[in-house]
């Protein structure tokens, strides 16, 4: 059932941006729209995808100079990350309130969600250096990826060749010690295409948590340094057959501090590494006029090792092994595009600890699913079901239905309804300690109403937005204290996204109204924001990008007896000069006021830091 939201500054906001576009001139169209396949797993132009899509390009990424993703995807509607303590610790994502264990994340098609206790996805260990471009589909999708995607999908894809072969270096240095170093080449030779770099950033960090309000601090800096690398090799077959390799890994080792730590001394020191590899074959064919087939085959581990030396030592052990099979075939058939597909998992999770604690589990995951996307004249419907068989927890069947109908050459009114479900981890059902064999798979309904403009290089997209979400999977850390399904959420808002270009200048904004409300006690969901916006632009002059973002996140509820989070506005600057066509250097200040902010009680994040850098790019 389509809603209206209740919000009047929601139903106001909507309204203005109707206003103010009609007064866009709409520049003539020089560049190409984006594709993506992330939305439907079949190739659309981005304009035409139902589902919330938002795609961020390398340009995006080299306009802003981020790090890591999480930098970057805060930025984007929806989006909001809390970290408990400087870079390299865990940061959780929340896409529309959905928590991280409620976003599918793919790394080049592979899953990457944790089957241990923490149930997350190490987002801050993912550097934008090997990333070529992110596709971000909004709201339930489970109908086309299974478990995990209640708030969406985020799809990362590693860099590939290009026709000109080229060598590029880059290097950069900053404030508390940061450095960065970044060496690649890429291109294209006969039926060859490859792509290879590796990097690393470091940094001494800051002390990552505020002394004053936590029990047995250590004031000590707590650095973090990544060491990743991602290969991408393919050959052309035959004009219509293409396989390939590709193959990324992410070694992140970093320093955190533990809040109200009754039982150590100030003297402890916490330290925690997270090593992340993943390997896949695939194999794209053009069987027929009609028919594409795509099969792929990846491997993903990641070992998380957490060590506390002082007053009581301590040290834990958590694996995550993951086999993933997936063969995509698409037809096209008149005014249809149909996809019908299978897929395989297995997952394993492996954990010990100091007292001897363990856990050593697997299962199996199949699924069925077939869509269609059907176009006729100015009306296009989309139609995907997916059933999954869960080892242990069984079977599960999710839908997505959506419409859309262009009222005009510029303008396009979209609907859908939706289900999805999220499994529990592994960790979250066997652990000898905290683990439940009895939770139920959460469940969820979404509905949605957008509305797109297009016009030349501008795209313009707002969509109400309705999630109710069953059986919520969280710790019970009052009575039981293990894991349980323990309420039910709901989530309506509206969420906006613009993306343009005016002359020189691109533009980017985002504005997010929401209201993440617990249905069993009716107060909102913790660390969730009902106000999120963001603008980011870039601006040429001759040899000169200069670029700004700034982005604004409400106040919102911590923790059960913690005070509110306060709202910030952080502003960030950048510049960048081609000195050559093989050199280029360039700058950015994060945090230019210098605002004092916390995601999560206690934990400080950055204050203002000033980097700079230098890189050589040789086509040959």
């Amino acid at each position: 059932m389509i809603f209206f939201p209740r919000s009047l500054l929601g139903l106001l906001v909507f309204f203005v941006q109707i206003c103010l576009i009609q007064e866009v001139q709409a520049s003539e169209d020089q560049t190409l729209k984006p594709t993506v396949v992330t939305a439907s797993r079949t190739e659309q132009i981005v304009t035409d995808v139902i589902p919330h899509t938002t795609v961020l390009g390398r340009e995006v990424i080299e306009q802003s100079q981020l790090i890591d993703l999480p930098s970057l995807l805060a930025r984007e509607a929806g989006f909001q990350f809390t970290q408990n303590g400087g870079r390299g610790t865990q940061a959780s994502a929340f896409l529309r309130g959905a928590a991280s264990m409620q976003v599918l994340v793919l790394v080049d098609g592979a899953p990457m969600t944790k089957q241990d206790t923490t149930g997350a996805v190490s987002l801050e260990h993912i550097m934008l250096d090997q990333v070529d471009h992110i596709e971000i589909v909004r709201g339930n999708v489970s109908a086309i990826y299974g478990s995990g995607a209640i708030g969406g999908v985020i799809q990362v894809f590693t860099r590939e060749g290009q026709m000109q072969p080229s060598t590029y270096i880059t290097s950069e240095v900053g404030s508390y010690g940061s450095k960065k170093s970044l060496v690649g080449t890429q291109g294209k030779k006969g039926e060859w295409q490859y792509a290879f770099s590796v990097g690393n950033n470091s940094t001494q960090g800051i002390n990552a948590i505020n002394p004053t309000q936590g029990l047995n601090v250590n004031s000590d800096n707590d650095g973090y340094r990544n060491d990743n690398y991602a290969l991408n090799l393919s050959y052309q077959l035959n004009p219509s057959e293409k396989l390939g390799l590709r193959s990324s890994g992410t070694f992140g080792r970093f320093e955190y501090d533990v809040s109200d730590a009754t039982y150590a001394a100030k003297t402890d020191i916490n330290k925690g590494s997270s090593q992340i590899n993943s390997h896949a074959l695939y194999w794209h064919s053009q069987i027929s006029q009609m028919w594409k087939s795509k099969l792929h085959l990846s491997d993903v581990t990641e070992q998380n090792i957490a060590t506390t030396l002082g007053l009581y030592p301590f040290d834990s052990k958590a694996d995550t092994h993951t086999y993933n099979l997936s063969w995509v075939n698409e037809f096209i058939l008149s005014n249809w595009i149909a996809t019908l597909g299978l897929d395989s998992q297995v997952q394993e999770v492996n954990t010990s600890d100091s007292y001897g604690g363990s856990l050593s589990k697997s299962r199996n995951n199949n699924a069925l699913y077939l869509g269609g996307i059907y176009t006729h004249g100015t009306d296009s419907v989309q139609l995907n079901v997916r059933h999954d068989v869960v080892q242990q927890t069984g079977n599960k069947t999710t839908s997505y239905l959506g419409y859309a109908r262009s009222l005009s050459e510029n303008w396009k009114l979209t609907a859908s309804h939706s289900t999805a479900f999220n499994v529990a981890p592994l960790g979250y059902l066997y652990d000898p300690i905290s683990g439940n064999a009895n939770l139920k798979p959460e469940t969820a309904v979404t509905d949605e109403l957008g509305l797109q403009w297009v016009g030349g290089n501008h795209l313009l997209r707002s969509t109400f937005f309705k999630t109710q979400t069953k059986d919520l999977l969280l710790y019970d850390n009052m009575t039981n204290f293990r894991f349980q399904n323990i309420s039910n959420a709901k989530n309506e808002g509206l969420e906006t996204s613009y993306s343009g270009r005016f002359d020189r200048t691109d533009l980017r904004v985002s504005l997010t109204l929401q209201d993440p409300t617990n249905e069993s006690t009716g107060a909102s969901l913790e660390r969730r924001a009902k106000t999120l916006a963001s603008t980011s632009l870039s601006h040429m002059i001759d040899r000169w990008t200069w670029g700004a973002s700034l982005r604004y996140t409400g106040s919102r509820p911590d923790t059960s007896g913690k005070p509110e989070l306060s709202s910030y506005l952080l502003v960030d600057t950048t510049a960048r000069y081609r000195l050559s066509p093989d050199w280029t250097v360039f700058g950015r200040i994060e945090n230019l006021s210098g605002k004092s902010y916390q995601t999560a009680y206690s934990y400080n994040q950055m204050p203002r830091s000033i980097y700079v850098g230098a890189t050589w790019n040789l086509k040959h």
